[in-house]
């Protein structure tokens, strides 16, 4: 094409498709951009290929490793082979946890451990909006909240809290002073009364604090107790009530002064309740133990209503009388760890065939142009087979794999076989482990308690060590893998070896671009010209036909 005030033509002098002879002459150009893509796709794909990685290894440690998964094998109760029934689960519930005793005992509920509670006894007839001053505040109020002990034995108070039958107003600054307009101000200028309170627009007091309510003094006393004790008002009951957050006997609060002594700031609401000495108490639970033939009886006195003895955790409702039974289950344990030897099987599974899957140089990433005739279908199929191989021999993810074996095994190589775990066998799937179902039954049988130790008991456990290992790969930012490939929504997610190459890719087609763009225009500038000088040439031509 020629080029005409910055439009390019066809060669309509010259005859030539300029545009079709331009492209050819840019082929060499246009072949070292595709190659930089085609690369660039490579690492693109790399990088997909490792976060899918990523992806994996944290939905398992979230499935196996938070304690909060109902699949979880870290919890105690995950190595529960214990199952545990209630007769009457409004009464009393009990679940075992990894090493419980067997039970076969009737609980009789005979009290539920309480909070320290104060109630109003007083008449609150406007609910929460209900002033102080009309249930009896005569004046202003201050007092403070013993809400217990600490660790060294050392009284612990809340905050001051002042209370107030009346507003209070905002004063001026200074004496009020006569305005020769009216009224009067104070030494700034502002409206002021008589008695140097601050008036607004309709010569009213501006009120600096309200009188206290129902509602604020909850607010007040919430606000400063740490979550130690809670005030509330019901509108079902009429009822204004503090209570504290534990319970048991142990539990409990009084108010008193700034000073630290007995206070009656707060009697005009005629708080009641179980106290000794000025000082709300909470209450033990009460319950009776008793076996099925009557060998053995006891009373438990428990400060909360959820207690574990001999590795059952009981949960009492309600009083009543519960019989609590067991039988040894092992099969759930079995099944998780079998889940998780399977689930963890399939991630390393995939990572040995990324490794050691040859790459087909056969199938490159596609051009832009090849794509134009080709199939949805079809590009798909050849992205699938250039997609294979990426990551062989990649170092990462074979350390990966070597870290996570001395994870497991260790020097715990001879018990953990004994209890049913071994390294696979087959030589094809290298890095997965395999359960014996058999042996591990046993070991449950034998001894769950030694079993739930080996396994995930503390720190030096083997799943703890698995769970370190996953996390020095993909536990943060600063982990092995989020450095290679980044973790989305980390500051790793842009920053990472994958990424940096992608940038200097980016970079490298851009120059390139502009490289083919110049020599483009060059090209475009020498047709323009011919095609200038095959129309003067056609001009004269025509002159001298025409003598």
């Amino acid at each position: 094409m020629s080029s005409v005030s910055g439009i390019r033509l066809p060669g309509l002098a010259t005859g030539m498709d300029t545009e079709a002879m331009v492209k050819e002459m840019l082929t060499g150009e246009q072949n070292k951009i595709d190659k930089v893509k085609q690369k660039e796709q490579t690492v693109k794909w790399q990088q997909e290929i490792y976060r899918e990685v990523i992806k994996d290894i944290n939905g398992f440690q979230d499935k196996y490793f938070s304690l909060s998964s109902k699949n979880s094998i870290l919890n105690s109760s995950a190595w529960n082979t214990l199952t545990v029934n209630s007769s009457n689960s409004n009464i009393i519930t009990a679940t075992g946890t990894a090493g419980a005793n067997s039970v076969n005992y009737k609980f009789e509920i005979g009290k539920l451990a309480q909070p320290a509670r104060a109630t109003s006894s007083v008449e609150i007839s406007n609910g929460s909006k209900t002033s102080l001053k009309e249930l009896g505040l005569p004046s202003e109020g201050k007092f403070k909240i013993e809400l217990g002990t600490d660790e060294k034995g050392e009284t612990i108070y809340s905050k001051e809290i002042t209370i107030m039958s009346e507003a209070t107003y905002k004063k001026g600054n200074g004496d009020a002073i006569i305005n020769p307009e009216g009224g009067f101000k104070d030494e700034d200028g502002n409206k002021v009364d008589e008695n140097g309170f601050l008036l607004d627009e309709k010569n009213e007091k501006i009120v600096e604090f309200e009188a206290d309510t129902i509602d604020s003094l909850v607010k007040k006393i919430n606000d400063v107790s740490e979550g130690k004790v809670k005030a509330s008002y019901s509108d079902m009951t009429g009822k204004f009530t503090i209570e504290s957050s534990k319970t048991g006997a142990s539990s409990g609060f009084k108010i008193v002064g700034t000073d630290g002594n007995d206070s009656d700031v707060l009697d005009f609401l005629g708080l009641q309740g179980n106290s000794k000495s000025n000082k709300f108490m909470g209450s033990n639970a009460e319950i009776k133990v008793e076996s099925k033939d009557g060998s053995f009886s006891k009373v438990l006195n428990e400060e909360i209503n959820s207690f574990t003895i001999d590795g059952i955790k009981y949960d009492i409702h309600a009083v009543g009388t519960s019989e609590i039974t067991s039988k040894q289950d092992v099969q759930p344990v079995i099944d998780n760890m079998k889940s998780f030897v399977e689930d963890y099987n399939k991630i390393i599974d995939k990572m040995y065939d990324m490794i050691t899957q040859k790459q087909n140089r056969d199938y490159p990433p596609l051009t832009e142009a090849q794509k134009k005739d080709m199939s949805k279908e079809e590009i798909e199929s050849w992205e699938k087979k250039a997609k294979v191989g990426l990551l062989r021999n990649d170092s990462e993810m074979r350390r990966f794999m070597d870290d996570m074996q001395k994870a497991i095994f260790g020097d715990n190589m001879s018990i953990l076989n004994e209890t049913g775990l071994t390294s696979h066998e087959d030589y094809t799937k290298k890095g997965q482990i395999a359960l014996d179902e058999d042996k591990f039954r046993k070991a449950l049988e034998s001894d769950t308690d030694k079993v739930y130790e080996m396994f995930a008991k503390d720190s030096s456990s083997v799943m703890e060590s698995m769970k370190s290992t996953m996390n020095k790969y993909v536990g943060g930012s600063s982990s092995v893998f989020a450095k290679k490939a980044g973790l989305e929504k980390t500051a790793s997610a842009a920053n990472n070896f994958y990424s940096e190459q992608l940038k200097r890719q980016a970079e490298t087609i851009k120059m390139l671009q502009r490289k083919m763009s110049n020599k483009e225009n060059d090209l475009y500038k020498k047709f323009g010209s011919l095609e200038a000088s095959m129309n003067k040439l056609n001009s004269q031509m025509n002159y001298f036909a025409q003598m």
